[in-house]
């Protein structure tokens, strides 16, 4: 079923592109090719024909914060305005960039009440490779199932090359150089405590900031990770 899936997604694009040219819109068209976060874990009974998806040389799979769990497949084209056969390692960009980034390149301007996560990031798909200005923020509030080594923390921040999780409250203080520990198994929180400090205020006041969730709504208390009672 998964090999059957993506043999019928490379079709449909190949049709959809075919038809752009045909339409003479390849070259003003711009399109973003991505994926749900993390390849599946063969654990989850009634998906585990998906279960045969690959994090690569990352540490987690779908519903772990490690990067394995939350990275995504982003192949963008758009002939003239995005460099063909480029493969951009650096920069760090995410889904809730959409929203700025689509408006710039379309000329439109957002809400004036946009309080959103997101940034601009057409001159990164233009070919510019650089760091982000704000922080990226995850949560996971459910069990994660499969081997231990994927059951991470319940909130985790990115900002340069540092990834923190923790849990609210902040036990499980994992701190990793998502660049050169891609594994994410040398934590450096003991090492580096002015950053763990630094980015678990910051993701902290944002989890405040999020309503509650359905373990803490339901039961009213919760083992940070796996709810109990």
């Amino acid at each position: 079923m998964y090999y059957a899936s993506v043999t019928a997604l490379d079709q449909e694009l190949g049709r959809l592109f075919q038809k752009l040219d045909e339409l003479g819109l390849t070259e003003h068209t711009l399109v973003i090719f991505s994926s749900d976060n993390g390849p599946e874990d063969i654990h989850i009974r009634n998906a585990s024909h998906s279960g045969v998806g690959s994090p690569g040389p990352f540490r987690g799979r779908k519903r772990s914060l490690y990067d394995g769990g939350i990275r995504m497949p982003l192949i963008v084209r758009w002939p003239g305005q995005v460099p063909a056969d480029r493969l951009d390692e650096t920069s760090v960009i995410s889904a809730v960039d959409f929203l700025p980034t689509l408006c710039s390149l379309a000329g439109g301007q957002l809400p004036t009440d946009y309080r959103g996560d997101g940034e601009d990031v057409s001159d990164i798909l233009r070919g510019a490779s650089r760091a982000r200005n704000s922080p990226l923020f995850w949560e996971w509030r459910f069990l994660i199932a499969g081997y231990p080594v994927h059951h991470g923390p319940m909130l985790s921040v990115r900002e340069g090359d540092w990834s923190l999780l923790l849990n609210p409250d902040r036990s499980r203080v994992e701190l990793y150089d998502a660049v050169h520990d891609r594994m994410q198994l040398d934590n450096q929180a003991a090492v580096h405590p002015e950053i763990v400090e630094r980015l678990a205020e910051k993701v902290l006041a944002w989890h405040k900031a999020l309503p509650p969730g359905p373990v803490e709504a339901a039961a009213g208390k919760v083992h940070y990770g796996w709810p109990v009672g």
